[in-house]
């Protein structure tokens, strides 16, 4: 069993225990209904005080089940209490006021300002906040409707309050219920250790699930249609995403900061976006840029390094980019092994593994993959130079892979082709010390050469078809 195979069993048996031990604490002998508190469904109410009552009533008891039956449950922000849980039963819809004073904050401390993305406090409000909690879950088959409060002095004028929002907490357990129209993101998290996402809805807001520092995090079983990343941050330590259903009318999964040990698997990528870009507001942008995007630093100075990244069985289809892996300033990336990769009708965008202002990357394994892209035939492509990226993926001067300061490079059973026609080269390799190709596959174009190379050291090719 390879390194990676081992890592990963034991993240599942941690995600089991852990669902176990949480699952226990959440359903004991101790229940509280919202309603005896004085909570009333009607839509109008507002039910802060009634559900904050109802989770101190629960931890002062020493912990159990908060339960929020059927009906509209309009609310300011409520906040979670250590061995605290929250059942939504079916029917039940937790619903953000308009009113923003009814939501506080988290003040993230000097050594959270490398995860924060504003210096106002305004931007880490939220809906649900756990501060410094354990032995969390929020589950059920119940709605958290963020409502897209709108606020004009928010981000881009109009973004408010994170539908949930978890900071230095550990053991949380998000399980079954829907978040839709999220004010920002759906899920916000800082410094969050040993916690489940699994079997979660989705729906329109900004990004989904965003976590900025995340130890021994999974996140399974998932759908996610969103106006912005549907999975996104960084400084992550033993994150598995797998068995996820990904829509965005942006990136699938976008990491901004360094990670270590980190495995993507089992998911489908399908564009355009169900909903539209939030922030592209009038425009309703709705297509998909990439799939997956590792660019530690893209947003800003995010040192360390990426190592261990395991990527496979991925379906996608239908965007702008399948993967695209950059380095920048401060950062280094050791091993990156992506397998059995299926994309088709990628209209944009060559898929790229790049460094310009970072280091290099050391091993890259690029595995059983079968890519079809929708070709172009523009003259001016053969003049196109490939410089640093701004954020997102744009035209490279190949159509298939381009390869930037790499250490060793292996294609193994990699198949690249095009619809309609194509005039640059498959591939682009620039400062690649050492490139192995083992049954390497590329469609003709009327490009001189099918690969490129640039700087680049050995070539070494086994059972290669350039058609």
């Amino acid at each position: 069993m390879s390194g990676y195979q081992n890592r990963f069993l034991h993240l599942l048996i941690l995600g089991i225990v852990l669902f176990q031990f949480v699952g226990v604490e959440a359903f004991s002998s101790n229940t509280f209904n919202i309603k005896t508190y004085g909570a009333k469904g009607d839509g109008k109410t507002l039910n802060s005080v009634a559900i904050n009552k109802a989770i101190t009533a629960c931890a002062d008891k020493g912990g159990g089940t908060v339960i929020i039956p059927q009906g509209i449950y309009l609310t300011g922000t409520i906040e979670m209490k250590s061995h605290v849980s929250l059942y939504l039963e079916e029917g039940a819809i937790i619903k953000g006021t308009s009113d923003l004073s009814a939501y506080k904050y988290f003040h993230p401390e000097k050594e959270f300002v490398e995860y924060n993305k504003s210096e106002k406090p305004e931007w880490n409000r939220a809906l649900i906040l756990g501060i410094g909690v354990s032995d969390i879950m929020i589950s059920g088959n119940g709605v958290i409707d963020g409502d897209h409060v709108l606020d004009i002095n928010g981000e881009e004028s109009m973004r408010g309050p994170h539908t949930l929002l978890f900071a230095m907490s550990r053991n949380l357990t998000f399980s079954g219920i829907t978040v839709r129209c999220a004010a920002n993101y759906a899920f916000m998290a800082y410094c969050i250790e040993n916690s489940i996402f699994q079997n979660l809805t989705i729906e329109e807001g900004w990004d989904g699930i965003h976590i900025r520092g995340g130890k021994n995090v999974i996140v399974r079983d998932c759908k996610l249609f969103t106006g912005d990343d549907a999975i996104a941050g960084g400084y992550w330590e033993d994150v598995v995403i797998t068995d996820c259903q990904i829509n965005s009318a942006c990136n699938g999964i976008r990491l901004i900061m360094p990670a270590t040990n980190l495995k993507i698997a089992h998911c489908s990528f399908k564009g355009p976006g169900v909903y539209p870009h939030r922030t592209s507001k009038e425009l309703k942008r709705r297509y998909m840029l990439s799939a997956v995007l590792l660019q530690p630093g893209g947003w800003g100075p995010a040192e360390g390094r990426l190592d261990n990244i395991h990527i496979h069985d991925l379906d996608i289809e239908n965007m702008e980019n399948p993967f695209m892996f950059i380095l920048n300033l401060g950062n280094e990336c050791n091993h990156i092994l992506v397998e059995r990769v299926k994309a088709r009708r990628i209209f944009k965008s060559t898929a790229s593994i790049e460094s310009w202002k970072g280091g290099s990357f050391q091993d890259i394994i690029l595995r059983d993959i079968d890519l079809e892209f929708c070709g172009h035939d523009e003259p001016g492509l053969k003049n196109i130079v490939a410089a640093q990226p701004h954020v997102d993926s744009r035209i490279l001067p190949c159509w298939g892979l381009y390869v930037r300061n790499v250490k060793n490079l292996i294609l193994d059973n990699v198949k690249l082709s095009y619809t309609e026609q194509e005039l640059r080269p498959a591939i682009y390799l620039d400062n690649v010390a050492n490139a192995e190709l083992n049954r390497v596959e590329c469609k003709e174009t009327s490009a001189t050469n099918v690969i490129v190379t640039s700087n680049s050291g050995s070539i070494k090719t086994n059972e290669t078809d350039f058609k």
